[in-house]
């Protein structure tokens, strides 16, 4: 499945590489599906060449979103097989499904040459089986660690090294942040260990930037070694990225950013990624690109309304 999923991004123009250890960590976590029936093998002969996976999130008023995800090695993946699999994710999902609310909907994602560009391959397959565009993902790079700006953070702001005991109120106060935008979780217990159970999670790296005892925003770097290996690069990845709602349009988030990118460039890296929602309300998209990273691919996230 990672060889599958690794090749797939790969197709689309996103280079990062999943591994076992980062499947086995989410799989041990997962609260909106289940295994043992919402994920389905794909083999040609006795190659897996795809695979499907179905979850299902819900609100206190019945909405829910059905997801249908379903990697294809890019030279098994052709129209007939993915109308198959779309219609056999979506029976599956309502079949499973009670008390769906009016707003509920499919939910699936596919690359995309991008805003305003006609559909390609799965997107305009997507299309053609009514689901819109609703939001728009990018994968950035920024291909050397050269230029680095010098960002200040505001007075009464400051960055400190991590405790053990800080890291589960750091992700907490990441998922806080983006409370009443399209694709806010809740930090629950279950999702902040999904978290913490990342195999490249690095405390080191990360910059989170206190203003006394609140955390006023964060940036949590990782380095994927399996990757840079498989890729022969040095890249090590600025993510998961948030500031607080009252420290926004403060350049706490460019400091932070910048300040990780030395940090990687420190640890020997030479090049950085990031993926961004591109309609992030505190421009982020924006942000990035000033900082010098580069757009390497667009995801599109459709939506269908449950019939």
């Amino acid at each position: 499945m990672t060889r599958v999923l690794a090749a797939y991004r790969e197709h689309f123009g996103d280079e990062e590489l999943p591994t076992v250890e980062q499947f086995d960590a989410g799989y041990a976590h997962l609260t909106d599906c289940d295994p043992e029936i919402d994920i389905v093998v794909i083999e040609a002969g006795d190659e897996v060449v795809a695979y499907g996976r179905t979850s299902r999130s819900g609100d206190d008023e019945g909405s829910h979103d059905l997801v249908v995800f379903a990697p294809v090695m890019p030279e098994h993946l052709d129209r007939d097989l993915f109308d198959r699999m779309l219609a056999a994710q979506e029976a599956h999902l309502l079949a499973g499904a009670d008390g769906l609310g009016g707003r509920s909907r499919f939910r699936a994602f596919a690359g995309h040459p991008g805003p305003g560009l006609e559909p390609t391959g799965e997107a305009a397959w997507l299309e053609a089986h009514g689901y819109e565009a609703v939001e728009w993902g990018a994968a950035l790079v920024r291909p050397h660690l050269d230029d680095i700006p010098d960002l200040a953070l505001p007075d009464g702001v400051e960055v400190r090294p991590v405790t053990p005991d800080q890291m589960r109120p750091i992700w907490e106060a990441h998922h806080e942040a983006f409370r009443g935008e399209w694709d806010f979780q809740e930090a629950t217990p279950e999702l902040i260990d999904a978290m913490l159970a990342e195999p490249y999670t690095d405390p080191t790296l990360w910059k989170v930037a206190w203003a006394g005892d609140q955390i006023a925003g964060q940036v949590k770097s990782y380095v994927n070694p399996d990757e840079n290996e498989a890729r022969d690069y040095l890249r090590g990845y600025a993510e998961y990225i948030s500031t607080h709602r009252d420290w926004r349009n403060r350049g706490i988030a460019g400091a932070l950013l910048a300040m990780s990118l030395v940090e990687l460039r420190d640890r020997g890296m030479t090049e950085a990624a990031l993926g961004v929602d591109t309609n992030n309300p505190g421009g982020a998209f924006h942000l990035y690109t000033k900082l010098g990273f580069e757009l390497r691919a667009y995801t599109a996230v459709y939506g269908k309304p449950v019939a």
